[in-house]
C-alpha cells in the first residue's frame, strides 16, 4: 500500500503519541510505501520538548507544512465551549499537495482537532480512503470544550473508518459501548530495552533499604505531580523509607521542587529530567514500584513501559489508565494524596505483592501492547480502507 499519514505533531517532540507514530509507521514501512505530513514545529515547542534522539529510528519521509491557517489560533474555543471550527486549514491544503504528489491508497489522520477536516476532504474531494485515529487530548475530558464532541462525531461518520488507542476514547465520544470504529492500543517494545538498574541506584544515591518509586511524566499540570510529592509525605510520616525519582521535563518544574522543599521532602525527591531513551530502561530496572497520578490520559504509554519491565503500578482510577492497566496495578481515586501514599507504603511494605503484580502485568503487556501486535492491527484497517475504493 501507499500510505499518506497526516499528524498535528511527531518528532523530535517525544510523548506517546509521536512515539506511536513511529513505532507504528517504521514498521509498516518495512512492507508499505509510508509518507507522514505534520507541521513545522514552533520553535518554543521544539526548545523544550525536542529530542534528536529518535531521529536515526524513522525510515520514512517526514514531510513538514508551515501551519499558518488554521482556526484553532481563534479566540473564543473555551467560551464557546468548542462551537468555533477547531481546523486547520494548511493541513487541507497539505493534503491536496501530497495526494497530487503520491496518490496514496489510503490516508489515516491522527487527532480529529485541527487535522480531521484533511480527512474529509480527502475522503470526499480527493477520492482517498481515510482512518481516523483518536488518540490525543482533544478526546473529551478535562479540559476540553464540550461540543468538540460533535465536530468529532460529525468527522468520524464521514470518512471509511476509525480507530481509538483506548475503550475510553470511544466512550468519551459516544458513549459507553457505542460507535463505530476499532480499539487499537498503544504498544511497547517487548522485551523492552536493558538497562542497569544497580548503576541507576548508585548514580542517585537512593538508600540501601529503600524503596523506590519512580514517576515519569510531563511535568505538565494535568499531570499533578504535587499529588505524588503529598503522597510521599505520607509515606515517610508512616515510617516507609522512599526514596521517589520523578522524571521529565515541563512547565510545572520549579514549583515543584519548591513543593518538595516546603513538604520537607526534598531530600527524599530526585529530579531526574529529562531521560535519554538509552538509559530510560535502567530507571525501570531501578524502581520497585512505579507512580503515575494524571486527571487525563487517553492512554498511558509510561504505565504500559513499567509493566513490560514488570514493576508493578499505582495509579489513579481516571480516564483509560484503569483500561491500561486492567488487574496487574493498584488503582487509587484522583486527588487524594492519602489514599496514593497508603497504596505506595503497602507495596513498599509488601515484596511478594510487588513481585506477584509486576510478573502479572508484564504477561499483559506482552500479551496486549507488542508494537508488532499494534502495527498489524493497523495494518488490517488501513488495507480494509484501501479496499474500500478498489471495490467502489
Amino acid at each position: 500500500m501507499k500510505i499518506l499519514v497526516l499528524a498535528p505533531t511527531f518528532l523530535p517532540v517525544v510523548g506517546g503519541a509521536e512515539l506511536m507514530l513511529l513505532e507504528v509507521y517504521r514498521g509498516l514501512a518495512r512492507r508499505h510505501d509510508v509518507r507522514l505530513l505534520t507541521p513545522v514545529l514552533p520553535e518554543l515547542l521544539h526548545r523544550d520538548h525536542g529530542s534528536s534522539e529518535y531521529d536515526a529510528l524513522v525510515t520514512f519521509p517526514v514531510e513538514r507544512y508551515e501551519d499558518h491557517v488554521t482556526l484553532m489560533r481563534l479566540r473564543g474555543h473555551r467560551w464557546t465551549a468548542g462551537a468555533l471550527p477547531p481546523f486547520s486549514l494548511s493541513a487541507v491544503a497539505a493534503v491536496r499537495r501530497a495526494v497530487a504528489a503520491a496518490r496514496p491508497d489510503v490516508l489515516n489522520v491522527h487527532y480529529a482537532m485541527p487535522t480531521g477536516l484533511a480527512g474529509v476532504v480527502a475522503e470526499h474531494r480527493l477520492g482517498v480512503p481515510t482512518v481516523l485515529t483518536m488518540n490525543g487530548r482533544d478526546v473529551p475530558g478535562p479540559g476540553v470544550p464540550a461540543l468538540w464532541r460533535w465536530w468529532q462525531r460529525a468527522l468520524i461518520a464521514l470518512v471509511t473508518d476509525a480507530t481509538y488507542v483506548s475503550g475510553y476514547c470511544r466512550d468519551a465520544i459516544y458513549g459507553r459501548g457505542r460507535g463505530r470504529g476499532e480499539v487499537i492500543a498503544n504498544g511497547v517494545e517487548i522485551p523492552p530495552p536493558p538497562g542497569d538498574g544497580a548503576a541507576v541506584r548508585a548514580a542517585l544515591e537512593v538508600p540501601r533499604g529503600d524503596c523506590l518509586v519512580f514517576a515519569l511524566q510531563r511535568l505538565a499540570p494535568e499531570k499533578r505531580v504535587d499529588v505524588v510529592l503529598h503522597a510521599l509525605r505520607r509515606c515517610l510520616d508512616g515510617g516507609t523509607a522512599v526514596t521517589l525519582v520523578v522524571g521529565g521535563t515541563g512547565p510545572e518544574a520549579p514549583a515543584l521542587r519548591a513543593l518538595a522543599a516546603d513538604l520537607g521532602v526534598d531530600k527524599h525527591v530526585r529530579f531526574a529530567g529529562y531521560i535519554p531513551r538509552d538509559v530510560l530502561g535502567g530507571y525501570f530496572e531501578a524502581c520497585d514500584v512505579f507512580a503515575l497520578h494524571s486527571t487525563y490520559e487517553t492512554f498511558g504509554l509510561v504505565v504500559a513501559q513499567a509493566m513490560s519491565y514488570g514493576r508493578p503500578v499505582v495509579t489513579v482510577h481516571s480516564t483509560a489508565l484503569p483500561e491500561v492497566v486492567g488487574d496487574c496495578g493498584v488503582l487509587v481515586p484522583p486527588r487524594d494524596p492519602a489514599a496514593l501514599g497508603d497504596a505506595l507504603s503497602a507495596l513498599a511494605q509488601d515484596p511478594a505483592r510487588r513481585r506477584a503484580l509486576g510478573e502479572a502485568g508484564r504477561r499483559r503487556a506482552a500479551a496486549l501492547y507488542a508494537w508488532d501486535r499494534v502495527a498489524a492491527r493497523y495494518e488490517a484497517a488501513l488495507a480494509r480502507a484501501a479496499e474500500t475504493r478498489r471495490a467502489g
